[in-house]
C-alpha cells in the first residue's frame, strides 16, 4: 500500500462529509416541523453529542483560546443557523434562508485574508459580490429577477434573515480562527454538547414552545438527522486534518447547489429555474473568491 493512501482515504471521507452537509437544511427543517423550532435542535444536538462521546478529548489537552472562543463561535453559529430555519414561515423560505448560510465560504476567504494581512484584490471582492447577488437572485419569484423580493422578505421576517446572515459571519470567523488556535486538537464533542445545552436552555425559556409530536416516524427521522449531522462534522474534521484541503475546498464550493437539491427533495418543495441560477451564483462566488485569495499569496 502506498504512503499516499491514508491521505486519499481522508480526502474521500471529507468529500462524503460534504454530502452530509448538503442535507442539513432539509433534514433540520423537516425535524423542526415535528418537534418545534427549539425542541428539534435540542434533541438533535443531544443525540449528536452522545454519538460523539467516544471521541471526546480531555479539557486539559485543549488550548484555552480554542476552548473558549471556539466554543462561543460554534454554539453561536448553531443557534443562529438552526433558529433561522425554524423561524422561516414556509419550506421555500427555509431553503432561501439556508442559501444565506452558504455565504460563509466567501466570507471565510475575506476574513482569512484580513487575518493574514493580505491585500484584498478585485477578484476576491468580485467573488463575494457574486455570492451576495446569488442570494438575492435565489429569492426572486419564478417569473423573473426581482431584487426587491429579497429585501421585502427580509423586512417582513427580520429575525429569521438576520440570524441567517449573522450565522454565516460567525461560521466564517470560526473557520478562520480555529485553524490557528486548535493546534491540531479536536473539541467537537464538547462544542456539540454545549450546543445541545444552549438549545435546551432556549427551549425551556421559550413560552411559545410547541409540543413535541413523537411517533415511530419521528424517532426514525430524528435518528437519521442526528446521524447525518454527526457524520458531517466528524468526517469533515478527518478530511481537513489528514486529507487534501485543496480538493476539499474545491468540492465544498458546490455545496449550495447540492444543499438546494437535497432540501427540495426532502421537503417536497420544487424550486424555480431562477432559484437554481441564484444557487449557482453563490457557488461560483465562493470559487472566484478562492481564486482571488490564491492570487494574493
Amino acid at each position: 500500500m502506498s504512503t499516499s493512501d491514508p491521505s486519499k482515504g481522508a480526502t474521500l471521507l471529507g468529500l462524503i462529509a460534504i454530502l452530509f452537509w448538503s442535507t442539513s437544511v432539509g433534514v433540520t427543517r423537516s425535524t423542526i416541523e415535528f418537534l418545534g423550532r427549539t425542541g428539534a435542535p435540542a434533541v438533535l444536538f443531544t443525540l449528536s453529542a452522545l454519538l460523539l462521546l467516544p471521541t471526546r478529548t480531555s479539557l486539559r489537552d485543549l488550548p484555552r483560546r480554542y476552548l473558549w472562543l471556539g466554543a462561543a463561535l460554534f454554539v453561536g453559529y448553531e443557534l443562529c443557523f438552526v433558529l433561522a430555519l425554524g423561524l422561516a414561515r414556509t419550506r421555500h423560505e427555509a431553503i432561501e434562508v439556508g442559501m444565506i448560510n452558504y455565504l460563509w465560504p466567501s466570507l471565510t476567504v475575506l476574513f482569512s485574508s484580513i487575518a493574514g494581512r493580505k491585500r484584498l484584490n478585485a477578484v476576491m471582492l468580485a467573488g463575494l459580490a457574486l455570492a451576495f447577488a446569488g442570494v438575492i437572485t435565489a429569492s426572486s419569484p419564478p417569473d423573473g429577477f426581482s431584487p426587491g423580493r429579497f429585501f421585502h422578505n427580509a423586512a417582513s421576517n427580520p429575525l429569521c434573515y438576520g440570524l441567517a446572515f449573522i450565522g454565516a459571519i460567525v461560521w466564517a470567523l470560526y473557520s478562520t480562527c480555529t485553524k490557528h488556535m486548535a493546534e491540531g486538537r479536536n473539541a467537537l464533542w464538547l462544542f456539540m454538547a454545549l450546543s445541545a445545552a444552549g438549545f435546551w436552555s432556549v427551549h425551556l425559556l421559550n413560552p411559545e414552545r410547541a409540543p413535541m409530536t413523537v411517533s415511530m416516524h419521528v424517532v426514525v427521522q430524528v435518528a437519521l438527522a442526528s446521524a447525518a449531522v454527526t457524520l458531517a462534522y466528524l468526517l469533515w474534521n478527518i478530511g481537513v486534518l489528514r486529507g487534501n484541503i485543496h480538493v476539499l475546498g474545491l468540492a465544498a464550493n458546490g455545496t449550495p447547489l447540492m444543499s438546494a437539491l437535497f432540501a427540495s427533495l426532502l421537503l417536497d418543495a420544487p424550486l424555480s429555474p431562477i432559484f437554481w441560477g441564484g444557487a449557482a451564483m453563490v457557488a461560483a462566488g465562493s470559487l472566484v473568491a478562492g481564486i482571488g485569495a490564491r492570487r494574493s499569496t
